[in-house]
């Protein structure tokens, strides 16, 4: 099955090389490559169904049968419909991971985060825009893409736990560096209009990083 979300077809397992900070993604088997199929074509008929004709009037049946899958097989990989349009691709949650492992080991974590996350947002700027669209489109779309953040935020959870020597279970740091990279996504879909195009997505993505880095002082008036 061929899917119109143009995600990378090269993903694998994140391995980070010892004593490096480079990262590289392992190919990944002919079963895992058939369920990433399953799954992108699932999303690709759920983006294109309710673009058509909005989220109240489309059904799991529907996307299923668009995806030429039974409905079993879509509660293989998603919990709902709004699921199937919001949650992220594996390739998008292993690109992540491979740009953070991939940052200097001397970068401050939060400018390492910055850079990792728009080197993702670039590589994935299409679907998100396609995304955003969805949602703007169908309000009740926002609660749901907030939560499917989840597999995004635990990569960077980990990562900065490992990055600062913190535990995760008592140290706030690494959730805050999560919680900050989730608000840049929130803002960035609610905010960005698609008249604006590819630029503006971006450069909307990067001013939110760019203000907290600067300690959130105030815009100068006038």
């Amino acid at each position: 099955m061929e899917s119109n979300n143009p995600v990378p077809q090269t993903g694998g397992h994140i391995r980070t090389h010892a004593g490096s900070s480079t990262a590289s993604i392992e190919p990944i088997g002919l079963r895992e490559r058939k369920k990433r199929e399953t799954f992108r074509a699932l999303q690709s008929a759920a983006w294109r169904l309710v673009a058509e004709r909005g989220l109240e009037n489309v059904t799991v049946d529907e996307i299923a049968a668009a995806a030429n899958v039974s409905k079993r097989t879509f509660f293989n990989y998603f919990d709902s419909k709004e699921a199937a349009i919001v949650d992220p691709d594996p390739g998008r949650v292993e690109c992540l991971a491979a740009s953070l492992a991939a940052r200097p080991a001397d970068e401050p974590p939060l400018q390492a985060l910055r850079s990792a996350s728009m080197a993702s947002l670039t590589c994935h700027a299409r679907d998100l825009q396609r995304l955003t669209t969805l949602v703007c489109a169908n309000p009740g779309l926002l609660g749901p893409q907030v939560q499917a953040f989840n597999p995004l935020r635990k990569v960077i959870v980990e990562w900065a736990a490992e990055r600062t020597g913190t535990d995760p279970d008592t140290d706030i740091y690494p959730e805050l560096l999560a919680g900050v990279t989730s608000l840049m996504l929130w803002l960035t879909v609610s905010r960005w209009r698609p008249e604006t195009g590819d630029e503006a997505f971006i450069q909307l993505a990067d001013e939110i990083f760019v203000l907290l880095a600067n300690g959130l002082a105030a815009p100068q008036k006038g």
